[in-house]
């Protein structure tokens, strides 16, 4: 029989930042959240999403607070009810302090499959206390709930489980089981035996996804016919159930044996293919000192005319490679097509986070602005080419992106990360917005949050209808140190639309995770009522080794598979455990069985080693 824990965790207080001292992230943010781990024993359990979050809290804005407050859970307990619905008790805290606003409340949520959690309700218990570790049973027709205050343990039966204030009664001892659990950091809620179906939900949607099995290919030709060109790819076969075709190099020697003249089978060994990159990966730099000490921060490829382009956060001079690969542009020596001028007074001009564009034939360069390098200056542009995109000349000047009655985009503070995309016959752009508060001292921020709206196709710098906020920061995970939702970028995939983008601290570069929202295309992506947000990040430090803060990615198509890849920056660390600067990566996105994109897999996770073996049976009729 399965059975799941769920958890949350513990560990220092903060996350050490040796790079920026004065930073403080508060690892409550990430720790105090629902964990959860799977076993088939009841002994030994694995932990899912990376020992991270799956389930936090929405940070709670009131009037005049802008940034909002980050809400943390403690003691979470789940329990099925006589409905066969699973439910989870737990404790609203403001990070690591009570919550005034649900002091004396148990926070109650439901969850069909236990990836998905709505919250039905706060279930007043005892007002104006701190209420710990609640716990509930449904037995012999009544709930049977207990929970702490004030030191003490205190016991309710009822057959009404969302009112029983009513039927508190004396204070009364109890405990919990002791157990162990060998998970780092682990503080147990509690176990709930689980059925076979539920398992493998969770593990599909919330487990690490591996090869499991490689399939065999056929392929029947006529006799006297050639063998085509391209010999067919086999299908390996993932954890949870998901499949993909990979490449595969048939012995030329079998091959060479067939004989096509006559009807026959012949059976050809071959070896399963896959593109794996080292990270970081190599980059040309040309010879601008200022591009080898920047590293490579918001790569993004762009396919463009048969080639391929790679863009990325750099300084006033704004550089194009160009490849016939996506690989090949990071070895390519990087083409200056734009020199911004300098204002009087500063010595340099940073540009973030270029894209490439074509729009109606017409290229275009979506970045940013940053005068003297300061980020509470940044503003959103767009450069438009009339010719060669590798000819500097036939670039203008970069126009500074307009709301739609001519005024600048956020005049009280920076846009950035702006991408274009069209969807049912609309242009669109996505960015991400943030109000600075020049006057303060110290200088306060607002959150950053991403914004959508129509743009011009002719002259995409100009809005078309008011900014929509899509999102503020949420949870924990895009919350922790600086409240930052930034860098979207649209995948495709059938009639859906997946934007990730970049949460949480950008200066504690290793706390950058990337998150994702959906809309169905056809929709009015206007309406944030259309767009889902997973409330767990896909990518974070803990999913791929020694790869740090990974984020603002972008996607491109591969020429020769067909396949998504995921461009993207990380941050390695030096011999000392000290963060280096970003570096690019890539890696194939896998489409998981319940329709999202898994951007986590390792090389051993996307191909077994022991699993590249496989067999085509070719028949002549």
């Amino acid at each position: 029989m399965p059975f799941v824990l769920c958890y949350t965790r513990e560990g220092p207080e903060t996350y050490p930042d040796h790079n920026y001292p004065g930073h403080t992230a508060l690892n409550c943010d990430l720790y105090h959240a629902l964990h959860l781990a799977i076993s088939d024993d009841g002994v030994h359990y694995t932990p899912l999403r990376n020992n991270t979050g799956i389930l936090f809290p929405d940070a709670v804005y009131s009037a005049g607070d802008r940034k909002g407050v980050t809400k943390t859970l403690l003691d979470p307990w789940l329990f099925r009810g006589p409905d066969g619905i699973i439910r989870l008790l737990c404790v609203r805290r403001n990070q690591n302090a009570p919550d005034p606003d649900t002091l004396g409340y148990i926070m109650l949520y439901k969850t069909e499959d236990l990836v998905h959690y709505t919250l039905e309700r706060y279930l007043p218990v005892m007002h104006g206390h701190e209420i710990r570790h609640p716990e509930c049973r449904f037995r012999d027709g009544l709930y049977h709930v207990r929970f702490e205050a004030d030191g003490n343990g205190y016991t309710v039966e009822s057959t009404e489980l969302y009112s029983f204030f009513h039927l508190l009664s004396s204070p009364s001892t109890g405990e919990t089981p002791a157990a162990i659990f060998n998970i780092p950091g682990c503080v147990p809620g509690n176990v709930l035996s689980i059925t076979d179906d539920e398992a493998d939900t969770l593990r599909g949607c919330l487990g690490r996804i591996f090869h499991t099995e490689t399939g065999t290919a056929e392929l029947t030709v006529h006799a006297n016919a050639s063998l085509p060109d391209h010999l067919p790819g086999v299908t390996c076969f993932y954890s949870d159930d998901s499949v993909h075709i990979k490449p595969v190099i048939w012995d030329a020697k079998a091959l060479s044996s067939v004989d096509t003249s006559r009807p026959g089978a012949w059976h050809i060994p071959g070896k399963v293919q896959q593109k794996a990159w080292p990270f970081p990966i190599p980059i040309n730099f040309g010879d601008d000192p200022t591009l080898q000490f920047l590293g490579m921060s918001d790569p993004c490829i762009t396919a463009y005319h048969g080639r391929y382009v790679l863009t990325s956060t750099g300084s006033q001079h704004i550089h194009l490679r160009i490849a016939d690969t996506p690989e090949a542009t990071f070895s390519q020596p990087p083409i200056t097509i734009s020199r911004l001028p300098l204002q009087p007074g500063e010595t340099f001009t940073g540009t973030w986070a270029a894209e490439l564009h074509e729009i109606d034939g017409t290229p275009y360069l979506f970045t940013a602005i940053c005068p003297g390098g300061e980020w509470t200056r940044v503003k959103a542009c767009v450069l438009r080419c009339q010719g060669d995109i590798s000819n500097p000349d036939d670039w203008e000047t970069p126009h500074l992106c307009v709301q739609k009655d001519g005024r600048i985009l956020e005049p009280n503070g920076i846009s950035l990360d702006m991408t274009w995309f069209r969807d049912n016959d609309r242009d669109y752009v996505i960015w991400s917005d943030r109000i600075i508060h020049y006057e303060s001292e110290p200088l306060k921020a607002d959150t950053a949050n991403l914004f959508i709206a129509t743009v011009d196709p002719a002259s995409p710098w100009q809005l078309t209808s008011d900014p929509v906020c899509l999102l503020h920061p949420r949870f924990g995970w895009d919350r922790c140190e600086t409240e930052v939702d930034e860098a979207p970028c649209l995948l495709r995939k059938d009639d859906m639309l997946y934007v990730t983008f970049s949460g949480s601290s950008t200066a504690m570069g290793d706390l950058y995770t990337v998150g994702l929202m959906t809309a169905k295309s056809g929709e009015d992506l206007l309406n944030p009522a259309v767009w889902n947000v997973v409330p767990y990040p896909l990518l974070t430090t803990e999913s791929a080794p020694n790869q740090y803060g990974p984020g603002h990615n972008c996607f491109i198509t591969d020429p020769e598979t067909g396949d998504d890849f995921m461009v993207y920056h990380a941050i390695p660390h030096d011999a000392d455990d000290r963060m280096m600067h970003r570096q690019p990566g890539i890696r194939r996105v896998h489409w998981t069985k319940c329709g999202l994109p898994c951007l986590e897999l390792t090389p051993d996770e996307d191909l077994n080693p022991d699993l590249t073996d496989t067999e085509l049976t070719l028949t002549v009729i």
